[in-house]
């Protein structure tokens, strides 16, 4: 460290003296170049993939639909061509007025990627374009790193890229600098204080960063990565003072547990990017659990085949499910499988959305019903609160609660089979006193899915070019269109729209979601069953079942509404609230789930 560094720090800030210094270090001068160039850390043999030259730059990891084409490819230019000697000259010209004409006040997330991407190229242009363009350029970024802090509109992976990763970039370019460390370690410290508010300690992110989260844990794995490599060359002697690290190795195996089949992370959009290879060799190196590893490959179908399951992810006994009440989210998943169904689901805001996926999207988008009394919309202020979860080798369940206004109560239901592979999703609706009830919820399709109805039933198909990907059974609704009802069962735009209307202080609104395409094609029926209480035919409103039957598989389904009692309904007796049986193939009936 300077005097003069040491005289200044009392009366200035880190960041201030750090880039004064930075600026009158002899950056012109040849000799003194190539004298510290071995020193500085090699960003691209940091972030490749191991094997072969890595063709996309680590900062464009995770980024679909965040930022434009244009930027992505620009950046991904500069990082090319600056290693060509023809090009570098147009290349330096285009980092440099990319740097020059990002607005202070800017919150346009692409112009914000242009920013990181030109960071990374600081140190290849040092000789290689004009001096004093080069340090207006360096001067520039130290300027709209302090400037974020004080952009309200910033979005969070602009403030990522630019507060926290920009100046650990630059840092780990120029150890010869002796301001490295006070910035980078106010850089560390910001990412803890970030990583702290968005994750929690099992590295599962908020429901606010929902949408960002591939792109921002691909800055914290760059950035980790880089810290652990400036430590390594004593390039960063100072204590961190970063206190997130298990949350970042937790993150790891949240990161595996959100991938989908095509490798993009649920509740991102159809435009986001796949996990690439080399993202996901250096995710792994945050994590010190081998069970990682065996995960992530059986998630991209490459866990080998054994005689038994000793070699399965899902021998490891790892729960591949997630439910954070303190996110207000969760993640339903039959197994560590690439083909496992999923069902994502976000219910923060009082709202509901759901992404249901196998090899492909069925459903994405939000699937909050909507209740009328009278006609009159039941509206509601009240978030979600979990009322019950069960996960064991059977089943994922899930169970929401929100109070409506005037003393009602909707509930919804997620039970995900692991085993038979379906999904059933149905809504509970009480309410204090009898009245006119009405019931609508849309189900969005996800992209490239379509809606195929049957002529004489109910059932409808989701489709992806042409091939059934699932079977849709609306189970309170009768099978066949001839039998008269109050109920509907649409396509109506992209989605599909189940409508239930009865009188009466409860309603139940089941629908049935096959995952096993095949059987889909296959013979199928439904019932709703008579449900009885001392020899009497219960009300609608008191209670419901339903029986499904799948070409050779049989279960049924019971829920209680507005009382509890000792119900009677297809051979069995249950004084509780819900229960989930299945009929084994000798004809005897096992319960799977019970909630009392």
């Amino acid at each position: 460290m300077t005097k003069k560094f040491e005289e200044n720090l009392a009366t200035s800030s880190a960041d201030s003296v750090a880039k004064d210094l930075f600026c009158e270090m002899d950056w012109g001068n040849s000799e003194f170049l190539e004298s510290v160039q071995p020193a500085a850390i090699n960003l691209s043999e940091l972030f490749s993939s191991g094997k072969t030259s890595n063709a996309e730059s680590p900062y464009s990891w995770m980024i679909g639909g965040k930022v434009s084409p244009d930027a992505i490819d620009s950046g991904d230019r500069w990082r090319v061509n600056l290693n060509v000697q023809s090009q570098v000259a147009e290349v330096a010209d285009e980092v440099v007025k990319a740097v020059q004409n990002y607005s202070l006040n800017s919150t346009c997330v692409s112009e914000a990627y242009l920013v990181l991407a030109a960071s990374y190229s600081v140190r290849k242009l040092v000789g290689k374009s004009d001096f004093v363009q080069w340090q207006g350029t360096v001067d520039r970024l130290f300027d709209i790193s302090k400037a974020i802090e004080s952009n309200s509109e910033i979005s969070m992976e602009a403030y990522q890229w630019l507060a926290i990763e920009l100046p650990l970039v630059v840092s780990c370019q120029f150890p010869e600098w002796d301001g490295r460390q006070f910035w980078a370690l106010e850089a560390i410290r910001k990412m803890g204080l970030s990583i702290s508010e968005l994750l929690d300690h099992d590295g599962w992110p908020t429901t606010r960063c929902l949408p960002s989260f591939g792109v921002l844990a691909a800055s914290w794995v760059r950035c980790q990565l880089i810290v652990d490599a400036m430590k390594d060359k004593s390039v960063l002697t100072h204590d961190t003072g970063l206190d997130v690290v298990s949350q970042l190795e937790w993150m790891v195996r949240q990161v595996i547990r959100m991938m989908r089949f095509d490798r993009k992370l649920v509740f991102s959009g159809h435009d986001s990017s796949v996990a690439s290879k080399a993202f996901l060799r250096c995710l792994l190196k945050l994590s010190s659990d081998r069970d990682d590893k065996l995960l992530l490959k059986q998630g991209r179908g490459k866990a080998e085949k054994t005689s038994g399951e000793s070699g399965s992810a899902n021998a490891l006994g790892i729960d591949a499910s997630n439910v954070s009440e303190w996110s207000e989210s969760a993640l339903m998943r039959s197994d560590w499988s690439r083909n496992s169904p999923r069902l994502a689901v976000n219910f923060s805001n009082g709202k509901i959305f759901s992404e249901l996926s196998r090899k492909s999207g069925l459903i994405s988008g939000e699937t909050t019903p909507e209740i009328l009394a009278d006609g009159k919309p039941l509206s509601s202020s009240a978030a979600f609160e979990i009322s019950c979860t069960q996960s064991d080798e059977a089943i994922e369940y899930l169970e929401l609660e929100k109070k409506l206004d005037g003393g009602g109560l909707l509930t919804r239901q997620f039970l995900l089979s692991n085993v038979d592979r379906f999904l059933l999703i149905a809504d509970a609706v009480v309410i204090p006193a009898e009245a006119e009830l009405g019931y609508r919820c849309s189900f969005p399709f996800a992209k490239e899915i379509e809606g195929l109805r049957e002529s004489e039933t109910t059932e409808m198909y989701l489709l992806k070019k042409g091939k059934i990907q699932s079977l849709v059974l609306p189970l309170a609704l009768p099978e066949w269109k001839v039998a008269r009802t109050k109920h509907s069962f649409e396509i109506v735009g992209d989605a599909i729209k189940l409508t239930q209307n009865c009188y009466g202080s409860g309603l139940y609104a089941p629908l049935f979601f096959d995952l096993d395409p095949k059987r889909s094609c296959k013979k199928r029926t439904w019932r709703s069953l008579t449900v009885a209480e001392n020899l009497n035919r219960i009300r609608s409103d008191d209670g419901a079942a339903f029986r499904v039957h799948l070409n050779k598989q049989q279960w049924f389904f019971y829920r209680s509404l507005a009382t509890k009692g000792n119900r009677t309904f297809f051979g069995e007796n249950f004084t509780g609230e819900f229960l989930f049986s299945q009929f084994s193939k000798n004809g005897s009936v096992e319960r799977l789930m019970e909630i009392e």
